[in-house]
């Protein structure tokens, strides 16, 4: 029987499967639904990100591109929190689930809280920074218009925006282009598809994910006021993205 986690309806799957993990379920899997590939098992130690592992070369390039105070945003299990304290920076970061923030506390982060944005009243950071596809929390494109809008809110002068996504338009070429056609007649962006997450007997709500072009993030980037700049690629259409003012 399917289960329902009661807070974080769409991150309580992995918020839970991140503290088992670290609780000592190092087998643990979690599958990745989505509406435009196969299901996919994925061991939960892919999220975690043990701390005897090295991180991609994509991450490790994100984390030297951060200056002065940094914000994790969405940091689950914290391993880049983590480095970035390890490299002298002051670091913030958050999560929405508890679990997490539970986890990044007892692995040794300084300043891990619960909730989004809404959490930082007025606070202010040199460097936004959102890693493994992290900008895909925005959801749509609409959501990353109001994503630069709030960051702007929470960014010091000659502040940064540090992170990675994918180009779906090298993953899946065809059906990409097919789709910019229909965006452009009125639907909907192709980057924007649907996930869900199931841990064990734990099923998530479904939720809505962006994966942003290079071009169109230049686009809205422009529309914000902020200039945005590819600084490294990676396998699989996978780039680093600096959105600045």
């Amino acid at each position: 029987m399917t289960g329902r986690i009661a807070h974080g309806e769409r991150w309580g799957p992995l918020g839970r499967a991140l503290l088992d993990f670290h609780r000592g379920a190092t087998a643990a899997r979690i599958i990745v639904h989505t509406d435009i590939w196969i299901d996919e098992p994925t061991p939960v130690e892919e999220f975690y990100r043990p701390d005897d592992q090295p991180l991609p070369e994509l991450e490790r390039t994100a984390l030297g591109l951060c200056r002065g105070r940094t914000l994790d945003l969405g940091a689950g299990a914290g391993r880049h929190a983590l480095e970035l304290q390890r490299r002298g920076l002051e670091v913030t970061a958050i999560d929405v689930a508890p679990e997490a923030v539970e986890v990044m506390r007892e692995r040794g982060v300084d300043d891990a809280r619960c909730g989004d944005f809404a959490a930082l009243n007025r606070e202010r950071f040199d460097t936004i920074l959102l890693l493994m596809h992290g900008i895909g929390l925005v959801g749509t494109l609409e959501g990353l218009t109001q994503f630069f809008d709030n960051a702007q809110n929470h960014l010091d002068k000659n502040g940064r925006i540090i992170f990675d996504s994918a180009d779906l338009g090298i993953v899946i070429p065809e059906q990409f282009d097919e789709g910019l056609d229909d965006w452009r007649a009125g639907g909907l962006y192709p980057g924007e598809v649907e996930y869900r997450l199931t841990y064990g007997d734990f099923e998530g709500e479904p939720y809505p994910w962006l994966f942003v072009d290079p071009v169109t993030l230049t686009d809205q980037a422009r529309a914000a006021g902020l200039r945005s700049e590819v600084v490294a690629r990676g396998a699989r259409g996978s780039f680093l993205a600096r959105v600045s003012k």
